[in-house]
């Protein structure tokens, strides 16, 4: 408690010292124009108009509750564009994140397919997942669902958030975000229809078809549609349980994935409404689990005067994930309904120009039911209800030699008590040179399920320092270098015995302490006729960790399933007027993962060796018919069919990796006129 008193201390001293040297410095700048040096840089930036410039100068609000452009914004943070998917003609979310330092993919349970970020495994409510606003993390586990789940062909932008985000969106955001702003949600006035077909060598791989609608009425009434449906297979190959209990099956009839996906948007003058339908079903040997689930928001802006803008929002989702239907028997074995419903009001005031107060609260209520009558939440008890009430806050000073984020949030939950995560940030671009540095406290809240099988759990914390510097060559080339330490403590891990009667006694419990340190390396280049971005990331881990499920004997520098070593690269070339060839490759060091057993019939870990993906897309916007484009491409081009290992160790073999696959991309998209 003394924490808290201290940081809304030092914020309200923050801001008497801000006033003081704010006024000193308007008092000498009285008599010259109102313009800054950073805004000088940018209107000479914008006029140069450099591709990459641009990039570098638009504004970002994903680190920070007030925008800021790249290079300033108080976190370490990745843009993907619509551009850049439409160059490497991405299958799905997976392809472009493999890109990004950082970010990996391994196997949870049942085939499904989670997130890693820095070396660790992060898919338990470590990273937060944003669509247009809505949190799209089920609220059971908080985990995410990867692997041709998400319309990439609708998305505008993506802002990514290498490092913490919990001081601004709360126990769902320990070690990053990932904010996804669709067409529609960006504001596209048009029809876009977008199809693609995947050719696996004796199946199919994946078929998609998308379409979004987006039309303004009238200047203060505009509405968007999307629509997407896909069916896709994760693995073509045979597959063999950990065990040997059952005989080995191939997954091109066991491993289908079927998504659906619905988006609905309203604007009228400064109100925003928006649902979303996401529907997912995953099919493995012996489950299919669904997960659906309907997202609703409102949001509505009140600009009280030129300084002061107050945006209450309304967010409801209504959930059944993890839903488990036995193939054999074709009967429900886990249906649990999941309700959020969060209300949250923040206000901006910009005293100055260059010093901003953004202070806010929010409150949910979490409610979960079986749909099964099973005594699912205790002995006679099949429903709960949970609240949580939060109070944040931040401070920016923008001044000539650095600017300073202050800032914290405070969460009081009904079933595990408090959490306080302050963050402090100082940035800087100083013309071609920029510096971040960043402290910032953050932690995983445990989900509906995780208080379930542990009423006694604790929040997981962890405690992040990030330092970036980055060199501006030209304006069409950049290089920034950060590295960072991450120490996790409280840890939440999920274990299980096998009762030997078809049951198992599950729980949740709290380790000492885990956690990386590591270095990422981003270099950008963008031409008038080609670009390309290379990558390296590198992690360790901590030397005091205790998770054993997460260490690997043979190398104590990795966790499992993670390679220490990651280096990527990107380009596109336009070879003749609307021809691009767009090349990708990732490389990935040795990785470690559980894939057979020893005579104990105790899963042992394995190496499993460096390698190389290479991809290959062409497109070609068709001069003929003016916003019609095709691509064909071809992926894993060496055909190194990698597995894609279990994270921790579940009893789970590694799902087998694909072959290489063959793709046809077409998409058409039709302006309305005056946009």
């Amino acid at each position: 408690m003394k924490r808290k008193y201290l940081w809304i201390s030092l914020i309200l001293q923050f801001f008497l010292i801000a006033n003081y040297y704010n006024s000193q410095a308007q008092q000498v700048n009285d008599s010259r124009p109102d313009v800054s040096l950073d805004e000088l840089l940018n209107l000479k930036a914008t006029e140069e108009g450099s591709d990459l410039q641009k990039m570098l100068n638009e504004k970002v609000t994903a680190s920070s509750k007030k925008a800021l452009s790249l290079r300033e914004t108080p976190g370490i943070v990745s843009i993907i564009t619509k551009e850049e998917i439409k160059n490497l003609g991405a299958r799905d979310l997976v392809d472009m994140l493999k890109l990004v330092p950082g970010f990996d993919f391994a196997t949870d349970v049942e085939f499904i397919i989670g997130v890693g970020l820095r070396g660790n495994w992060a898919n338990e409510g470590k990273v937060l997942l944003m669509v247009d606003g809505q949190d799209y993390n089920e609220i059971l586990y908080q985990t995410l669902i990867f692997g041709n789940k998400f319309p990439v062909d609708q998305i505008e932008k993506i802002e990514i958030i290498r490092g913490p985000g919990s001081s601004i969106y709360g126990g769902t955001a320990e070690y990053g975000v990932i904010n996804i702003i669709t067409k529609g949600g960006n504001g596209f006035q048009g029809v876009s229809v977008s199809g693609s077909y995947g050719f696996l060598p004796n199946s199919y791989g994946r078929r998609n078809l998308g379409i979004t609608f987006g039309k303004s009425f009238t200047e203060d009434f505009s509405l968007d549609i999307s629509l997407f449906k896909s069916e896709a297979i994760k693995s073509d190959q045979p597959f063999q349980d950990l065990y040997n209990e059952n005989d080995p099956v191939d997954l091109t009839d066991y491993s289908n994935t079927n998504a659906t996906n619905i988006n609905v948007g309203l604007k009228y003058k400064n109100t925003k409404i928006r649902a979303i339908y996401d529907g997912y079903e995953n099919f493995n040997p012996n489950f299919r689990v669904d997960f659906n689930n309907y997202f609703l928001s409102a949001q509505h802006t009140f600009k009280v005067n030129k300084k002061f803008t107050l945006t209450p929002t309304f967010n409801y989702s209504h959930q059944i994930p993890w839903q488990y239907t036995v193939l054999q028997t074709g009967e429900p074995d886990y249906k649990v309904k999941a309700e959020r419903t969060k209300a949250n009001v923040t206000g901006s005031y910009d005293f100055t120009r260059k010093i901003n107060l953004i202070a806010g609260t929010e409150v949910f209520f979490d409610k979960a039911k079986s749909l099964l009558d099973d005594e699912n939440f205790g002995e006679g008890i099949t429903n709960v209800n949970y609240a949580n009430t939060s109070f944040f806050s931040q401070a920016l000073l923008k001044y000539y030699f650095a600017n300073v984020t202050l800032g914290f949030r405070y969460d009081k939950h009904s079933a595990f008590g408090a959490a306080f995560v302050p963050r402090l940030a100082v940035t800087k671009r100083f013309n071609k040179f920029h510096f971040k540095a960043l402290y910032s406290q953050s932690y995983r809240a445990p989900g509906i399920e995780n208080i379930n099988l542990n009423s006694n759990i604790l929040p997981e914390r962890s405690h992040i320092s990030e330092l970036e510097l980055g060199y501006q060559f030209t304006p069409e080339m950049i290089l920034a270098v950060n590295v960072y330490k991450i120490n996790t403590k409280d840890v939440i891990i999920y274990s299980y015995v096998d009762l030997d009667d078809g049951n198992y006694l599950e729980e949740y419990a709290n380790f000492d302490k885990s956690g990386t340190s590591g270095i990422e390396v981003v270099y950008k280049i963008k031409q008038a006729r080609w670009n390309a971005n290379l990558t390296y990331s590198f992690y360790q881990a901590n030397k005091n960790n205790t998770v054993d499920t997460y260490m690997v004997e043979p190398n104590p520098n990795l966790f499992v399933a993670f390679p220490g070593h990651k280096f990527t690269s990107s380009a596109s070339f336009e070879i003749l007027h609307g021809l691009r060839l767009n090349p990708s490759l990732v490389y990935e060091t040795e990785r470690y993962g559980y894939n057979q057993i020893n005579e104990e019939e105790i899963p042992v870990l394995s190496r499993f060796a460096p390698y190389t993906l290479v991809n290959l897309f062409v497109n070609y916007d068709l001069p003929c018919v003016e916003g019609l484009t095709t691509g064909i491409g071809a992926y894993d081009l060496l055909n190194e069919k990698e597995p894609v290992l279990q994270a921790y160790n579940g009893d789970y073999a590694p799902v087998s990796g694909r072959s290489r696959e063959f793709l046809l991309k077409l998409s058409y998209q039709i302006p309305f006129k005056g946009n």
